[in-house]
């Protein structure tokens, strides 16, 4: 028979023991959590990005009055800062040294100077938006290199893909309805 007092000790150790390893587990699996919610969150900016039909690769050309005449001009300012502010929420899901702040700092960097030179040389906003393009690519292909978990798309490049198979996409406008 054991003494009391090593029984003590062996039940308050095994105790000890016990909550550290609940409590290091609890904190494993809310960094995973975590790191999951960021990956979540980035490869959403990702797809975002991708989708933004203002950023699809063109051939810049000079727009005259762009900011009086081209009505492009300021759907494609419009457009860039509303993709700020998706930068800034992908931003808030990070973790504490993620090294996607890195890149998501560049995008943001990219869009203020987009809408800098835009405004100041509105005929070259075209020119101004491709080198946007390219610097939100190369930040993308940055934060997608960091985790398997999120896609390398180019942005504004994304198309249509087929329809379901036995359906066809309309192209005519039927009889109105009376």
């Amino acid at each position: 028979m054991q003494p009391l007092w090593a029984t003590l000790v062996t039940a308050a150790v095994g105790a000890f023991l016990g909550s550290g390893a609940a409590f290091a587990s609890n904190l494993l699996a809310g960094r995973i959590g975590d790191r999951k919610r960021e990956a979540a969150a980035l490869n959403e900016l990702v797809h975002e990005i991708h989708f933004r039909r203002v950023l699809r690769r063109i051939e810049p050309r000079s727009s005259p009055r762009a900011d009086v005449l081209d009505p492009a001009y300021e759907r494609a300012r419009h457009s860039v800062s509303t993709l700020r502010g998706a930068i800034r929420v992908a931003r808030q899901a990070l973790v504490p040294g993620s090294r996607s702040l890195g890149p998501l700092d560049a995008m943001t960097l990219a869009c203020n100077t987009f809408l800098d030179d835009s405004e100041a040389e509105p005929s070259r906003y075209e020119l101004h938006l491709m080198q946007l393009q390219a610097r939100l690519n190369a930040a993308v292909h940055t934060i997608a290199a960091s985790s398997p978990r999120i896609d390398d798309l180019e942005p504004g490049q994304a198309r249509l893909g087929p329809s379901v198979r036995g359906l066809e996409v309309p192209t005519e406008i039927g009889e109105p309805l009376l």
